[in-house]
């Protein structure tokens, strides 16, 4: 197998064990989580922004907990921000003055649907290193944050981690994680992917293995 295969094989199953995460993460049960809100009203508030949000990156789909300034929908994945803060270096912000001056933006769902021009982000990593989704900030005009923005955004998407990392979360969410990643098996079976097969196998025997602590 050359360099390049393998490492295109080890980024595919990154990206399974991080759609695992964000599906046993719990996220999905906290559409208007209280904490959430004052999260991104708090990160909008002290810097300007009209419009923020929460928003999960799932398979196809950029799903928003949260948002303020706007109601929570979902947008498609392919071209988007959020998708493409998830994978800055480093776990960097990510920084879009003005996106009508990046061709990879210039039609992002956000760009057609609600006319942003300006987006910052920073991922919403987990204590294990995956990127559920970012906190960004969004504006229908140009601009730019400093520096002290900058940590405002990286410090409260840190606190909103740790809000959707509860463990309450997990196991409220739990059965319906479980019967979501036998469904993903069983797809991945049928598609003789063993691979997938191998990755999400271990990821649901990971989620029971913590029921099991959790439950007795």
């Amino acid at each position: 197998m050359s360099e390049a295969v393998h490492e295109c094989t080890q980024q595919k199953r990154a990206e399974l064990r991080r759609q695992a995460r964000v599906l046993t993460s719990g996220v999905f049960g906290m559409s208007g989580d209280a904490e959430l809100s004052q999260i991104v009203e708090q990160v909008a508030t002290e810097t300007g922004f009209p419009f923020s949000a929460v928003s999960i990156v799932d398979r196809t789909t950029l799903w928003l907990a949260v948002a303020y300034g706007f109601d929570p929908r979902e947008f498609t994945r392919p071209d988007s921000f959020c998708d493409a803060a998830i994978g800055v270096r480093n776990y960097a912000p990510l920084c879009v003055p003005d996106a009508w001056s990046e061709p990879r933006f210039k039609f992002a769902p956000a760009v057609i649907e609600m006319n942003v021009r300006a987006y910052f982000a920073a991922p919403l990593v987990t204590s294990d290193g995956f990127a559920l989704g970012t906190l960004c900030l969004l504006d229908q005009k140009p601009r730019t944050v400093g520096a002290e923005e900058l940590e405002l955004l990286r410090s409260l998407a840190s606190k909103a981690v740790a809000v959707i990392e509860r463990e309450p979360n997990a196991l409220a969410y739990a059965k319906y994680a479980i019967a979501e990643l036998t469904t993903r098996i069983r797809f991945a079976i049928a598609d003789k992917n063993d691979a997938e097969v191998a990755v999400l196998d271990e990821e649901l025997r990971r989620l029971e293995a913590k029921l099991k602590t959790e439950w007795g």
